[in-house]
């Protein structure tokens, strides 16, 4: 490993979040480079000084300062026609809803053998028995097409 490489990793070996691959690499070059070495004793006390200490108080503005660097800006809300994309598919569902449904009907009326209408006419009775209704018709001219 280079000496840059070790500076990139030497809060994470200090902390000893490095993967034991990594950390065997570390060792290996901290063993031999004197430079490196001094500056993860540096660290490690630096780290040993804020665990001991009681409480750290920071100033006021380093919240504000991690918080502009860490917060992430929120993506950009695709619009169409002016109204959310949640709206606009809402609406293309309901409109698909339809045309799927009105084809179906369609489809299935095709199919279906129309219905046939048969009307008789009979002469009236001239003594109606009692358990019957008598219906009179108009002349077929009249009736509607259904």
């Amino acid at each position: 490993m280079k000496c840059n490489e070790i500076e990139n990793l030497q809060l994470d070996y200090v902390l000893e979040e490095l993967t034991p691959e990594l950390k065997i690499q570390v060792n290996e070059h901290l063993a031999i480079c004197e430079k490196c070495s001094n500056e993860v004793k540096q660290t490690e006390a630096l780290i040993k000084g804020f665990k001991d200490s009681e409480r750290f108080n920071p100033a006021s503005n380093v919240y504000g300062r991690i918080s502009r660097q860490i917060s992430v800006p929120e993506p950009k809300r695709v619009r169409f026609l002016g109204m959310p994309r949640s709206v606009v598919f809402a609406f293309a569902a309901f409109v698909l809803g339809i045309v799927i449904t009105r084809s179906t009907d369609t489809i299935i009326m095709n199919i279906r053998a129309p219905s046939r209408t048969e009307v008789r006419q009979e002469t009236p009775r001239k003594t109606p028995f009692s358990d019957t209704v008598e219906f009179y018709s108009v002349p077929a001219k009249n009736l509607a097409r259904l």
